[in-house]
């Protein structure tokens, strides 16, 4: 038989080892028609021994997942290793569905991300979250969407936003370097250059104040245009006195800066730790 003294360390390795397990809340819906993937850290307690009192999950900060895809594609189910990694550094993960174009517009859809936050606020403390702490966090038109939520204040206080690796901060701009839209953009903002205006997040920081911190990181893909639009857009808004950080992912392609966050030693991973740390303390 074990000593007590063995026994209680075991307890606790095993414990502090299941600390780590997620759980995830499936399914829930926030709008009609649309539903969200709450991923919770679990805690097991040894409570029944009543050798340690772990703390039980409560009032951890919450990140925000909007999914990629060009505003046409893609569901909350696309969030590679975040909820493994999210979980285990200790923050609740909320991966949300949105309207895709054609069924809606760019319009619609930052108002299905506004609509979730609501949710959540109302909600969070039911799964652990604190709702005081939310930061935005977004890959391809996911990090347009958080961009333009938080540009335009849709999404109420937030601690942060992290748009992960996208070119619509400012249509205008955009169009003018590639000389076109093409897809998926032609699709997602048509051909009205007042819609390309009116869902560029850089037309309402031109004109605001008091955003959150933010951290953009851009990938490799059309480098030279992707990383002028996203310091571009950074910019603005450091001239309007927001906290920016740029993490330059000139080594990533578009797809892999989203699929390799929470390797271990991967240097974006880092980066958002850092900043999460930050923004949520």
């Amino acid at each position: 038989m074990l000593r007590p003294l063995k026994l209680a360390i075991f307890i606790l390795i095993t414990s502090l080892t299941l600390a780590h397990a997620g759980q995830l809340h499936d399914g829930l819906t926030y709008a009609r028609g649309l539903a969200l993937d709450i991923h919770t850290p679990q805690v097991k307690r040894a409570s029944a021994l009543n050798l340690f009192s772990l703390a039980g999950g409560r009032d951890r900060p919450i990140v925000v997942y909007v999914h990629g895809g060009g505003w046409v594609k893609g569901n909350r189910k696309k969030v590679y290793s975040l909820p493994q990694w999210l979980n285990s550094k200790g923050y609740v993960l909320v991966a949300i569905d949105y309207r895709k174009v054609p069924a809606t517009t760019v319009e619609g859809q930052v108002e299905d991300l506004a609509r979730s936050v609501q949710w959540l606020r109302r909600n969070a403390r039911r799964y652990g979250g604190d709702p005081n702490r939310i930061v935005l966090m977004g890959h391809s038109a996911g990090a347009h969407l958080v961009a333009l939520c938080e540009a335009r204040k849709l999404c109420g206080r937030v601690r942060g936003v992290i748009p992960n690796d996208v070119q619509a901060y400012d249509m205008v701009a955009y169009a003018g370097m590639r000389g076109s839209l093409g897809y998926p953009y032609l699709d997602a903002f048509g051909s009205n250059p007042q819609n390309w205006v009116r869902w560029s997040p850089v037309t309402y920081a031109r004109q605001g104040s008091g955003y959150a911190p933010h951290l953009f990181l851009h990938s490799g893909s059309n480098g030279a245009r992707r990383r002028a639009l996203t310091n571009g857009y950074a910019n603005i808004l450091r001239a309007r006195g927001t906290s920016v950080a740029v993490f330059d992912g000139g080594r990533y392609t578009h797809g892999s800066i989203a699929r390799k966050l929470g390797q271990p030693g991967d240097p974006a991973t880092v980066a958002i730790e850092r900043f999460l740390a930050q923004v949520t303390r």
